[in-house]
């Protein structure tokens, strides 16, 4: 028949994706797979209506399959595309639920997931991790929101974030100014210098300047101009693009550390415990701590 050799997959209980690909594969050796049960004989044979369910089955699937690789991705930012695509995948459930000439077993199927997924993804756009770390991917910000309530609501508490950070780098800066202060005012008595009048007005000039400034002002003002910056493409890294611009945005940068380095699920903890069984097993019970913790980082980064 020409086709590629591929074996059969089976579903495993713990990985739900694990049925699609059963699925999945069964379509793409379907010509192969009747002919063979054919000839087998004294076999329960596939019908077209179970091809036509596993075919719609991995339609509905498919961008659950993507999402599940993208979040569970160890080498990019993850957690700022968390409400970009539930957006999408609850988008891509109200679309195959429009569809016309659907099984009713397939259109009950949709139905459960979208009252599921209503209410599974309902409190995410409270989430102020995952609402702040989109905000900021310099691939998303006011795009990575579904609605206008939830993108001013997250705007401020950002704003908020980076009034605090200035907040404490300014009582930083005041507390060396205060010490210098201090010295030169010993400085100043030891030597007996006089105060020149002529300097008066400049300095109450430059203070009220400073003092109409606030930390919350110049929060908005950084934030907006980040915020209006283009977006860069999807598949560019943000990383490599703060690190350019942290210069220019220092303070959105700080909160950035605390925000995108975040991971989106737990799956790479899971491999690390996976690996951590494989690595430590009866045979090599004897290992030390430190020789086990070798071990797993050389597993993680060879």
């Amino acid at each position: 028949m020409n086709y590629p050799v591929l074996k059969l997959k089976q579903d495993v209980i713990t990985r739900w994706n694990s049925t699609y690909d059963m699925f999945n594969r069964c379509l793409e050796t379907k010509d192969p797979l009747v002919s063979t049960l054919a000839m087998i004989g004294n076999t329960e044979m596939l019908t077209a209506s179970d091809f036509n369910l596993m075919d719609y089955y991995c339609k509905l699937f498919k961008p659950f399959k993507e999402v599940t690789i993208e979040l569970s991705s160890e080498k990019g930012v993850s957690i700022s595309k968390v409400k970009v695509l539930t957006n999408a995948l609850l988008f891509h459930i109200k679309t195959m639920r429009t569809e016309k000439n659907l099984p009713l077993d397939i259109y009950s199927m949709i139905l459960k997931m979208e009252n599921k997924a209503e209410n599974k993804f309902a409190g995410m756009e409270d989430n102020s991790t995952f609402a702040e770390a989109t905000l900021i991917d310099p691939r998303f910000k006011k795009k990575g929101f579904s609605s206008e309530t939830y993108y001013i609501r997250t705007y401020q508490n950002v704003v908020r974030k980076i009034s605090s950070i200035l907040k404490r780098k300014r009582q930083s800066i005041n507390q060396e100014e205060n010490i210098v202060t201090d010295n030169e005012q010993i400085t100043m008595s030891t030597e007996k210098k006089e105060t020149f009048e002529i300097w008066k007005e400049f300095d109450s000039q430059v203070k009220e300047v400073t003092t109409v400034r606030t930390d919350t002002s110049d929060a908005i003002v950084e934030l907006d101009k980040f915020l209006n910056e283009p977006l860069i493409p999807r598949k560019s890294d943000p990383l490599v693009w703060w690190k350019e611009m942290k210069r220019i945005y220092p303070n959105i940068y700080h909160l950035m550390l605390q925000r995108l380095g975040v991971p989106s699920t737990s799956v790479p903890c899971e491999r690390s415990f996976s690996k951590a069984g494989y690595t430590q097993t009866d045979r090599r019970n004897r290992l030390s701590i430190k020789n086990m913790e070798t071990l797993m980082f050389l597993n993680g980064n060879l």
